[in-house]
């Protein structure tokens, strides 16, 4: 008993540490990525036969690999002081625009689009749009923070948050329109904290609005005829997917408590179980209630994420923090509300939840620099 409550005491003191920051972010990330793993390799068992000879071990290792990646890079840029964060900017959003660029050109493609880049020798694919989300909120909170006590004049605000949302946005957007279209709804939100003028916001969003419309309705992007078939199919009220029919089965089979660990039947007929259809292979092996917790997860990391803002004497800390919170609770969001039908079908992954390499590196990174947020600024770092 001595021995244990030793142990006890040694890791509470190490996590005191440690681990500094919101101790809720922490956990409620902490017990994501671990509840994920299994989730990962119940889901995945249908491509573990279909592309991997029936070996159920690979995804399981993988995945559990690339969660302790994310948490220790987590970790690594949590104990950065946020304000450190403002010299590099710059350089991560027009690194973010020259990959996306030759992403369009270069890239893999998967599913009739080019979203992903082959990184040589590791054979190992990388996803420019997860890195050019957080680089782009990083940069635009950099951007209002300069201006949020003096005025903007036409110039200043075409040329740098505008322009900047619409180039990144819009490279986006030929290849993953769901994705362009929540970033650009994160970052109007985010200029409108920022006190950017109203009637900008405005004009610049029914500009917006028409030419994604127009885009889409002339199949000018990879991803067009996708988008429209989507849309047609979720008005027609007549009309439901197969994606969403066999979403709808797996969430109907969990009922209220699940039908238990590794019990999922839906996940052998859902496309993509383990990545943009994990939510409802949640609830069919652990119940309504299952999928209520996870819910709570997100609103959880969404409440302490603005409440970082409290410790941060900078503007830059709080749009840096509100920024990225947005972006991860909205792509969690997405991703639920298409499992249960509010919305088209979009490709989104739950982030920390979801199989994929990308999504998890960078959301350990978004995650991290919050965390560093929420750690506030001592004597030291206020005169940087």
């Amino acid at each position: 008993m001595e021995a244990l409550l030793r142990i006890k005491d040694y890791t509470q003191n190490w996590f005191a540490r440690n681990l500094k920051g919101d101790r809720w972010i922490w956990f409620i990330c902490i017990i994501m990525l671990l509840w994920s793993i299994v989730v990962v390799y119940s889901a995945s068992v249908k491509d573990a036969y279909s592309h991997k000879q029936g070996d159920t071990e690979y995804y399981l290792l993988k995945h559990s690999f690339l969660c302790l990646l994310s948490l220790v890079i987590m970790y690594v840029v949590h104990k950065i002081p946020y304000i450190r964060f403002v010299y590099v900017t710059r350089l991560a959003v027009w690194s973010s625009i020259c990959l996306l660029i030759f992403t369009m050109f270069f890239g893999t493609s998967v599913n009739e689009a080019s979203r992903w880049i082959e990184i040589p020798i590791i054979g190992q694919r990388f996803q420019p749009s997860e890195w050019a989300k957080v680089a782009l909120i990083a940069h635009l909170s950099l951007i209002l923070a300069r201006h949020i006590k003096g005025g903007w004049n036409t110039r200043e605000l075409f040329m740098e948050p505008l322009a900047l949302v619409g180039v990144v946005c819009g490279l986006i957007f030929t290849s993953n329109v769901s994705t362009a279209l929540m970033l650009a709804g994160i970052c109007f939100l985010l200029m409108f904290v920022g006190k950017v003028p109203l009637h900008y916001l405005a004009l610049t969003a029914v500009g917006v609005l028409f030419f994604a419309t127009v885009a889409i309705l002339l199949n000018s992007t990879q991803r067009s005829g996708t988008a429209q078939n989507r849309i047609a199919s979720f008005l027609d009220k007549d009309v439901v997917v197969y994606q969403s029919q066999q979403s709808y089965m797996a969430m109907a089979r969990g009922g209220l408590y699940g039908e238990g660990v590794a019990k999922s039947r839906q996940r052998r007929f859902l496309p993509e179980p383990q990545k943009d259809f994990i939510f409802a292979v949640t609830v069919e092996e652990y119940g309504t209630i299952g999928g209520l917790v996870l819910i709570c997860f997100y609103l959880i990391i969404l409440f302490r994420g603005l409440k970082a803002i409290e410790l941060t004497k900078r503007p830059f800390g709080g749009l840096l923090s509100a920024g990225l919170t947005f972006t991860v609770v909205s792509q969690a969001l997405s991703a639920m509300a298409v499992t249960v039908g509010l919305v088209p079908v979009t490709g989104q992954t739950l982030p920390f939840f979801s199989q994929g390499g990308t999504s998890l590196l960078f959301t350990g990174i978004a995650m991290g620099m919050i965390l560093s947020v929420s750690r506030g600024e001592n004597a030291e770092e206020q005169r940087i």
